[in-house]
């Protein structure tokens, strides 16, 4: 199992969330999910912060990866000096998970067409491989 709080389960989580950002539960999640981005910088006590200090996509726009590499690296810096922050983070990412549904918000879709020939065709969501090498 991964740690929940490996920069990496963060990582995928905050892309999750930014790429359900057209669904209801998506902006509720990204919402708080700014909120602790603005803690993490230091800018919670900010009444409106700036359009550009806010972490998160443009208006109407999904973050690109480095957005989110960017914003993951500092929720996970802050999670790991602060015990009571880590434990938002673990509560946001559960809950994120759990309003995105069992699936993450995430279609996977495959097509082949045409004269294709296709052996062993695989379909997931998210593949992690480790090599013994």
């Amino acid at each position: 199992m991964v740690d929940p709080l490996s920069l990496a389960a963060i990582t995928a989580a905050v892309s999750a969330a930014a790429g359900a950002l057209g669904t209801e539960a998506g902006t509720r999640s990204w919402a708080v999910l700014t909120r602790l981005g603005r803690r993490a910088l230091g800018r919670a006590d900010d009444p409106e912060p700036e359009p550009d200090a806010e972490p998160g996509p443009e208006p109407g726009g999904r973050p690109d990866d480095t957005a989110v590499s960017q914003l993951a690296a500092v929720v996970y810096a802050r999670a790991v000096q602060d015990a009571a922050f880590a434990a938002e983070l673990r509560a946001w990412m559960r809950e994120s998970e759990a309003a995105r549904g069992a699936g993450g918000g995430v279609t996977v879709t495959n097509v082949v067409k045409g004269n294709a020939r296709v052996e062993n065709l695989i379909q997931a969501n998210e593949v992690t491989w480790h090599s013994g090498r």
